[in-house]
């Protein structure tokens, strides 16, 4: 998690055991006999050669899991947002392929509009045949779900690694996947799916919608539909707007389909009160394309930013999306699939309920075998009430996997495809169908792989454990793949996604990577290469985090027996991964600080998708709290007690004068670790008593452990800033030696601390040291305790902020305090973790680099003009950052005294640029800098009165 060096060899990645060629493999059972393995010797894969046209850790993992199987070498795209807008972004991955024919270049991989995808469309396809390629395999990347895309392969003779043009049309798209899932049974949530049918329906004069439709087609030369007489209305301006978009003919604009949606939302509001709603477009993923609204006043805004994510607003593009109910209390769960046509199989189910803006953050697996597992152990536990909750747990996975696989052999579905869900309690609906390879596949990795049988002869197998291998296999060989077994491999997986971004989780662009320590025991790194070092010198190559496309840099995969042997794997994993760089930001703490909150509450925690927005809050109270404290008031508060006892305990205390302080001040820096390290523990360190803490180990040995949470352990290759001191290395381990000693005298280790504390205190001298030692027993346990009370004001904190409220109920659910649910209360806290950059009260500025949109869209007004009164709240513009749309609001009431951006075109700025100059109403307050530190010190006492 931290900034250090080191130069140490990154170990070869291994994914699986389809390592070597299948026909190597087959080899051996050559000499068996006339026909031995004759099955298997079919796979070949010698004559493929795979062109990638997608992004991210997937390239890297595909370039070798292709090279596995005996391809020949795949060739990259490579977009010039990696080469050449961004300084050192260059694709770590040409580092592997080699500057060389297989390296081919564009503008970017998917076009922002109609017309620059088709043109990208035909440039890629022009790469693939005039390069020899026999594949293309677009990972989970923009064009990975096209099926426009797919079928454009297909037609010139290409293989694509994935599922099929049919099968991206008919499961791809959102709303015609939910039509399908209504047909064979599969719940789905409710809503509206046909919002620009309607959009276009309400053109209609009078009503007369059969009418109204023949007159569009006759008038655009549109056919409709043969049976367009029985058809409901809706069909019918459905198969007219398909039409439309072959043609590339707009029927409905931005204004009517925001017209339309807030009528739609009226009529659910007025069903569904209080409730608020999600908007998804059809060909959105990842997070990316939809917005939630709580109220009128939000459509309009959430309409434009929809479309825009999903690059839907130019002429003939598909606007339509989905209106959903959002289930408040929702997990975000989903199901790997896999088929080749006519079987599909299901493996396990993955809870994605950890994220943020829509962005995935941490994925588990969830697989039959541990939920029986887990549920069986607790019962044995005592805690009853919990099995049971993982019981129900296990019949929803169960009743998703079979309406997964169900669905699945409705479509055909003929690769890797997810089915993915949103689970209320014992309820679950079907959302949509990725069919794709996801980002989180190698969770799934973790705990089965797929055991193909010969059918004439049991014995013979091939056993699969990558599932972009599997789509390989697929696309080459699918028709003759029998149906697999899937094989428990791992009780437990779970992915940690890596992102550029900062302690409130919002984008960070721009870092360079200097160096990055190699993967650990039990650590899985997709890092696109990033880690790949220089082969002559050994030496880390510089990348910058550019953040074109999304904040992701790169996926930590882990795998446990279970889920908490999992996740303490991980959790140390996180803490000896060491990133050094400049301006270098990533949510690594967020993700150490999280673990260890799950692990105390309980590793089986089911959280909601609005869990981390609450948990963020918390940690910002706990920000919050740490600011108003002054650690060197506090120091200074012990140096006066350890006066008042004599000169010997005052220069016992100094010399613990970077002993105690360094970690607790990195603990007040750092609320993520400071949150991870007050999480609950099975073994309690300490316990609140009645607002005061009272230790339940021995507080020199929680230093020690504080030590190594923080990673401050002595170790080799960093800096004395980045470990303890040698001294304090040594004060340390005699204290601990003195104790060790001390317990093995009177009661072994079964004494607790304060037994042991209240022994130590007594009069006269327990059984085990001599009388005459006593004295000098005594005098060394109060040196060695001295200053330690330091160590209670986190704890202290963690109580003022109400961080303790925070707890798992009796469903595994996480309790966040009800004060929480204040929005000015949250955003103040979320504020603390991530503060604007310092503005003058006559300036507006971007609070991180990106792109700037003053204006709605190309053809709308600028939000702003000169001379405009604005009031607190009122939006200014966009600010894009990693694919993400980001509204810019004024803070207080103002007049736009001079605009300092263009206000024609997008423009990329800098974190802290200037945007437009403003007049406050109001003039600003001027902060006394001594007396806000009079007020840290008063509050310091105060709590330092408390220990």
């Amino acid at each position: 998690m931290r900034t250090v060096r080191s130069s140490k060899p990154r170990p070869t990645r291994r994914t699986g055991r389809a390592a070597a060629h299948p026909a190597d493999r087959a080899a051996a059972k050559a000499a068996a006999g006339p026909g031995a393995d004759q099955w298997r010797r079919q796979f070949r894969f010698d004559d493929v050669k795979v062109l990638i046209v997608c992004r991210g850790p997937i390239r890297l993992e595909a370039i070798e899991a292709f090279e596995r199987l005996g391809t020949r070498p795949c060739g990259i795209l490579l977009s010039e947002k990696d080469s050449v807008v961004y300084p050192r972004a260059l694709a770590p991955e040409v580092r592997r392929v080699g500057r060389n024919e297989r390296v081919h270049r564009l503008p970017d991989y998917a076009g922002s509009n109609a017309e620059e995808k088709a043109r990208r469309i035909e440039q890629i396809l022009h790469i693939a045949q005039s390069g020899g390629y026999t594949h293309v395999f677009a990972g989970y990347g923009f064009m990975a779900e096209q099926h426009e895309f797919i079928a454009a392969i297909e037609r010139a003779g290409l293989g694509f690694v994935g599922p099929s043009s049919a099968v991206a049309r008919n499961a791809g798209a959102k709303d015609a996947a939910k039509s399908l899932a209504r047909k064979i049974g599969v719940s789905v949530t409710p809503g509206v799916d046909n919002i620009a049918a309607l959009a276009l329906l309400a053109q209609a004069q009078g009503g007369e919608t059969h009418a109204f439709l023949e007159g569009l087609a006759r008038q655009h030369g549109l056919t409709l539909p043969a049976d367009a007489a029985r058809l409901a209305p809706e069909e019918v301006a459905e198969a007219v707007l398909q039409g439309a978009g072959v043609s590339k003919i707009e029927l409905v604009t931005l204004a009517q389909l925001q017209e339309a949606t807030a009528r739609q939302l009226a009529a659910l509001w007025q069903e569904h009160p209080g409730r608020r709603f999600r908007l998804k477009h059809v060909a959105g993923g990842g997070g990316k394309g939809q917005r939630i609204v709580a109220e009128p006043a939000q459509v309009a805004d959430a309409v434009f930013e929809v479309l825009a994510e999903s690059q839907s607003l130019g002429p003939a593009d598909n606007k339509n999306f989905l209106i959903e109910l959002n289930i408040e209390s929702t997990r975000h769960n989903e199901i790997q699939l896999l088929g080749n046509g006519e079987w599909c199989i299901a493996m396990g189910g993955r809870d994605c309920s950890l994220q943020m803006h829509e962005q995935k953050l941490l994925e588990v697996s969830i697989t039959d075998e541990m939920l029986a597992a887990t549920a069986a152990r607790y019962r044995q536990t005592g805690r009853a009430g919990r099995a049971a909750v993982l019981e129900e747990d296990r019949a929803v996975l169960r009743a998703m996997e079979e309406q997964a696989e169900r669905f699945g052999k409705a479509v055909g579905l003929d690769s890797a495809s997810t089915f993915e869900s949103i689970v209320d309690g014992a309820r679950h609906f079907f959302m949509e169908v990725n069919t794709r390879i996801q980002v989180e596949h190698r969770v799934t990795e973790m705990v089965y792989s797929l055991r193909f049988r010969n059918p004439r002869d049991a014995t013979e197998t091939i056993e699969i454990e990558s599932l972009v291998e599997a789509m390989l296999w697929l696309a080459v060989h699918g028709k003759s793949l029998p149906r697999p077994e899937r094989v428990p491999r791992h009780g437990s997986g779970a992915e940690a996604r890596v992102n550029a971004t900062n302690d409130a989780l919002r984008p960070h662009a721009g870092g360079m990577v200097l160096d990055w320590t190699a993967p650990v025991e039990h650590e899985l790194r997709d890092d696109q290469g990033i880690g790949i070092r220089n082969p002559d010198t050994g030496t880390f190559m510089p990348y910058r985090l550019a953040g074109a496309y999304d904040s992701n840099a790169a996926l930590i995969v882990s795998h446990g027996t279970d889920r908490e042997d999992n996740f303490r794997r991980l959790a140390e994993i996180l803490r000896r991964s060491e990133l050094r760089g400049d301006d270098v930001i990533t949510n690594m703490p967020f993700h150490y600080g999280l673990l260890h909150w799950m692990l105390g509450a309980d590793p089986m925690v089911k959280p909601s998708t609005r869990f981390v927005q609450g948990y963020l809050a918390q940690v910002g109270g706990l920000k919050i709290a740490a600011q108003r404290i002054d650690l060197e008031i506090a120091w200074q508060a012990l140096e006066a007690e350890a006066a008042t006892l004599g000169a010997a305990a005052a220069r016992a205390l100094a010399a613990k004068v970077t002993l105690l302080p360094r970690p607790v001040e990195r603990l007040l820096e750092h609320p993520h670790l400071l949150a991870g390290w007050l999480a609950p523990r099975a073994q309690r360190r300490w316990e609140l008593v009645q607002g005061r803490v009272e230790w339940r180990q021995n507080p020199l040995a929680v230093l020690d452990t504080l030590y190594g949470y923080l990673r401050w352990e002595d170790h080799p290759g960093v800096t004395p800033e980045e470990k303890i001191w040698s001294h304090d290395q040594e004060m340390l381990a005699d204290g601990l030696a003195f104790y060790a000693e001390v317990q093995e005298r009177v009661g072994g280790a079964a004494l607790a601390w304060p037994e042991l504390a209240e022994q130590l205190s007594a009069e006269r001298p327990p059984e085990g040291i001599p009388a005459a030692q006593w004295p000098a027993v005594q005098a060394a346990h109060r040196g060695h305790q001295l200053g330690l009370e330091l160590l209670k004001l986190p704890v202290l904190l963690g109580q003022e902020a109400g961080y303790f409220d925070l707890h798992v109920n009796e469903r595994l659910e996480p309790v966040l305090p009800p004060e929480w649910a204040d929005p000015g209360r949250t955003a103040a806290a979320l504020t603390a973790l991530a503060p604007p950059p310092p503005a003058a009260s006559n300036a507006v500025l971007a609070w991180t680099g990106g792109t700037f949109y003053a204006r709605p869209s190309p053809n709308d007004p600028p939000y702003v003009t000169e001379g405009q009164h604005l009031e607190a709240g009122e939006q200014v513009g966009l600010l894009e950052v990693m694919k993400m749309f980001n509204p810019l609001r004024v803070a207080f009431a103002c007049t736009v005294t001079r605009v300092r951006i263009d206000q024609d075109t997008g423009s990329v700025v800098a974190k802290g640029q200037l945007l437009y100059e403003v007049r406050p109403d109001v003039p600003p307050v001027t902060d006394d800098p001594a007396a806000r530190q009079a007020a840290r010190a008063a509050w310091t006492r105060v709590i330092m009165a408390r220990m």
